[in-house]
């Protein structure tokens, strides 16, 4: 019956529950595990459908403005033979912190010395690009080490050969439209999608063994898959507290600096609080189920006590029947023999 109302519950009713509602976790605790991953499965859709409608925008400013700056200060690009030159002599840093990619670098023409300099660069930026003669390095904040993408290997995937600047600019007029941007955007929608979705059962997983541990100290045999279902729906706040922060830093480049840990901390209490609650709830439905038992007890008593007290009067009543009964059977035996008695003698 209880998985029956879990099952009735709506997905954004669920959200409410598991926001504001912290008594309801014992019911949302009590479901089945493919239920409460539902719901986790469908707020990710939301959070990853939101975060790349927001990157999808960023990544469209910084494109447009990537042509615009293209079409305005390369003069030169020339491509062939695995090696690119762009602007012979010419090194190019664009630095912009409000771009998808805040970091970019030209110099077609550096040497090693100067390669391991740029490196070190670009270590400072979460996300940033250096375009050499012979090789692409890119760095992506989701990314431990920055990657090298070498033009020899562009060339064996793609048979690019050679281009220059004007066979560059065809190709992005090409790819500069709508189908391109949608195609994009699906791509960039099922990656994060993955990333985030992993991320976050990993943070399901280690509030589920806080909330295992916790609900130990606190005297209670919690099954994990309780705690499991507690740690979805404690991370609810946090992801939708996730998305508006990033809303707004992009859009405002407002930084919280320690988000992160406010992100675990709020979901942690939850775990906590949630526990403690059930706990209570579980306290409580004791307390009231020993008053049953004692009101139960109190009756049956009663009852006891009333069926002795009729038996009792029974077993009083058929004494006083017996008693009556054998009074009366004296009394016929008494009035026999005085009849016997005075009954007239014949003689002569």
């Amino acid at each position: 019956m209880a998985e029956e109302n879990v099952k009735k519950i709506g997905f954004f009713k669920r959200i409410f529950l598991s926001i504001k509602e912290f008594e309801q976790y014992v019911i949302l605790a009590s479901e089945n595990i493919s239920v409460a991953i539902k719901y986790l499965l469908k707020l990710m859709l939301i959070f990853v459908f939101i975060i790349t409608s927001i990157f999808m925008y960023q990544f469209y400013n910084s494109f447009q403005k990537a042509i615009t700056y293209f079409n305005e200060s390369i003069d030169e690009v020339s491509f062939s033979n695995g090696e690119l030159q762009i602007d012979k002599g010419d090194k190019k840093e664009i630095i912009n912190e409000d771009s998808i990619i805040p970091y970019v670098l030209i110099d077609t023409y550096a040497n090693e010395e100067q390669i391991q300099k740029y490196r070190n660069d670009l270590g400072g930026y979460e996300t940033g690009i250096i375009i050499l003669k012979d090789k692409i390095i890119y760095k992506n904040g989701l990314l431990s080490d920055a990657l090298e993408y070498k033009y020899s290997d562009i060339i064996g995937i793609y048979n690019i050969q050679e281009f220059n600047k004007q066979d560059v600019s065809n190709f992005i007029n090409k790819a500069n439209n709508f189908s391109s941007y949608i195609s994009i955007f699906i791509a960039m929608f099922i990656s994060l999608y993955i990333i985030y979705t992993i991320s976050t059962i990993v943070d399901v997983f280690m509030l589920a063994v806080l909330g295992f541990i916790i609900s130990r100290i606190a005297g209670m045999r919690m099954r994990f898959k309780a705690t499991f279902n507690i740690g979805i729906y404690a991370l609810t706040l946090p992801i939708l507290l996730n998305v508006v922060y990033i809303i707004i830093n992009n859009l405002t480049g407002f930084e919280i600096k320690y988000f992160s840990w406010m992100y675990t901390t709020i979901s942690y209490i939850y775990v906590i609080v949630a526990i403690l609650l059930i706990k209570t709830d579980f306290i409580d439905k004791q307390a009231e189920l020993m008053k049953i038992i004692e009101e139960q007890e109190k009756v049956r008593q009663e009852i006891i006590s009333k069926e002795e007290q009729k038996k009792n009067e029974e077993d009083k009543n058929e004494n006083k029947d017996n008693k009556e009964e054998k009074k009366k059977q004296k009394k016929d035996e008494d009035d026999g023999l005085s009849d016997d008695g005075l009954a007239p003698q014949n003689t002569k």
